[in-house]
């Protein structure tokens, strides 16, 4: 057998047991997906589920804040250290830095 052929034989081989392992594994999900899409949910789990919603987007939201909070603060911080260092080099005598 020329190896060209043996070499054509392995590809098939390993790409046949992937493809079959695939389509294993995309029977079992599809199986469990329909197990879990026919199951009703309790008006509880669904009370929950939305206060859990709720308090996670709250959280979110504070933390967003926080973070504008501080860009703002990081903001004047950087305007004032600029002002200050083009004030004191005008002072100097020297020509304004350029600020890009």
């Amino acid at each position: 057998m020329s190896d060209e052929f043996v070499m054509l034989m392995v590809a098939f081989a390993v790409s046949a047991t992937v493809n079959v392992g695939l389509a294993i594994s995309w029977y079992r999900i599809n199986k469990r997906l329909k197990q879990l899409e026919s199951r009703p949910l309790a008006a509880t789990q669904l009370d929950e589920l939305a206060s859990r919603v709720d308090a996670t987007l709250d959280t979110v939201s504070a933390r967003l804040d926080e973070f504008a909070s501080a860009q703002d603060f990081m903001n004047r911080v950087l305007v004032e250290r600029l002002d200050k260092l083009n004030r004191a080099t005008l002072q100097k005598g020297a020509p304004p830095a350029d600020p890009s």
